[in-house]
């Protein structure tokens, strides 16, 4: 018996910082909130949105802290190095229109995956193509928020 103890204790004791680390991450869940598909549509249309018009003051909040870009050319980008190249005017994006769209919920979180058309100036260097993409949405204590997006160029039918 006291073995059982020992060990029941020794598990919450191990497990407890782990545990504390999640609840206290920065922009934590917002408790029984659960994501619905028409919230997690509409956020993704309004990150397309916001990244067409180049509006950082709207992308800042919409984007979480950890926000992580990983574009179609492989080149990863925090939030602030993502919107930098917006502020500094190296990177101007054609309005972006999204297809193919899936959705999957798990709570406070959502995954969207589609497709969409990329035209976009980067350092003085015009790219075109067809990309699929990822996107992470969490809800937060700030609302609902962008973690991470991910594109994957198509290659070009030949």
């Amino acid at each position: 018996m006291k073995v059982n103890i020992f060990f029941a204790l020794m598990v919450m004791f191990m497990l407890g910082p782990v545990s504390g680390r999640i609840a206290g991450a920065e922009g934590k869940t917002s408790g029984t909130a659960v994501f619905s598909e028409s919230e997690a549509l509409s956020t993704v249309q309004e990150w397309a949105s916001l990244v067409g018009q180049a509006d950082t003051a709207a992308l800042e909040k919409l984007l979480h802290n950890t926000y992580i870009h990983i574009h179609g050319t492989a080149l990863v980008e925090s939030k602030a190095q993502f919107l930098e190249a917006f502020k500094n005017g190296t990177r101007k994006y054609d309005p972006i229109r999204i297809e193919e769209v899936n959705v999957r919920l798990f709570g406070t979180s959502a995954i969207v995956t589609g497709k969409f058309n990329l035209k976009v100036l980067a350092r003085g260097k015009t790219l075109e193509g067809v990309n699929r993409f990822g996107i992470v949405l969490v809800k937060t204590d700030k609302g609902q928020q962008v973690v991470s997006f991910q594109a994957t160029a198509i290659p070009k039918q030949k």
